[in-house]
Parts: C-alpha cells; sequence; structure tokens
C-alpha cells in the first residue's frame, strides 16, 4: 500500500473515532494548494485543528510538517484557538497527540525526527487524550 493510501485511510479511520467519542469531525478534502490540516473536530464549543500521520518504521520526520501548515498552525492560535494537534499512528495502531507547539519547539533545538518512544514521551496516547479534553470541557 502507497503512503499516499495509508495517510487518507488513517485521517478517514482517526474522524471515525472522534465521532465515536462524540466529536464532530470533518476531514478537508485534498487540495493541490495544501490545506492548514486534515481534520477540524469539533466538541462542547471548542474546535481542534488535526494533521493526521502514518508513521511507517514508527518514526516521524519534522520535515513532514509542511511551511504551510506551520504558518496556519501558529494564526490558529493567534486566533485564540486551542493548540493545533499532530495525530501520529505507529505500526503498532497506537496513536499519539501530539501538540504543534512542541514539535514546532523541538524542531527549532536541532530535532530531526521521532521515534516511537519520543512520540509516547513528547505526546499523550489518544484515549489519554479524550479523557483530558473532556474534562476541560
Amino acid at each position: 500500500m502507497n503512503n499516499k493510501k495509508l495517510g487518507n485511510d488513517f485521517e478517514h479511520e482517526l474522524c471515525e473515532i472522534l465521532a465515536g467519542h462524540g466529536f464532530w469531525a470533518h476531514n478537508f478534502a485534498n487540495r493541490k494548494s495544501g490545506q492548514p490540516a486534515d481534520i477540524i473536530a469539533v466538541q462542547g464549543r471548542i474546535a481542534w485543528l488535526i494533521d493526521a500521520k502514518e508513521c511507517t518504521g514508527d518514526v516521524f520526520a519534522l520535515s513532514r510538517i509542511e511551511f504551510n501548515q506551520s504558518a496556519s498552525m501558529e494564526l490558529w492560535q493567534e486566533c485564540g484557538n486551542t493548540s493545533p494537534y499532530f495525530a501520529l499512528k505507529t505500526s503498532k495502531n497506537e496513536i499519539y497527540m501530539l501538540a504543534y507547539d512542541i514539535l514546532r519547539d523541538l524542531a527549532k533545538d536541532g530535532k530531526k525526527q521521532l521515534n516511537d518512544v519520543e512520540m509516547r514521551y513528547y505526546g499523550t496516547d489518544i484515549d489519554t487524550w479524550f479523557r483530558i479534553v473532556k474534562s476541560s470541557i
């Protein structure tokens, strides 16, 4: 299966997972002009901007964060919204939610990639993320 298909499948899967936890979730259509993220999810009048990344080899290269995504995510926050997230899926079907701010700061500090152990360290597994989000609404 090619990377594009894996990515599209994960975006769809993540929307279903979010919906199953009571979110309204919309997967942005892939456009040639680029999009700021893959998914917008809303619950309790709070919106989350999420980019879904399938991590083959259990590695996430920070270079996969595109310039237009960084610019859009920075503006998203400047407008007073919640921190954008990257949902990283490992080969073991684990999903970690990593705040954009953390990934941005790691890249600024010279970090090039995260392995699955680092995803777990810097991120939050999706079930815990759901509990945290629901407690803040």
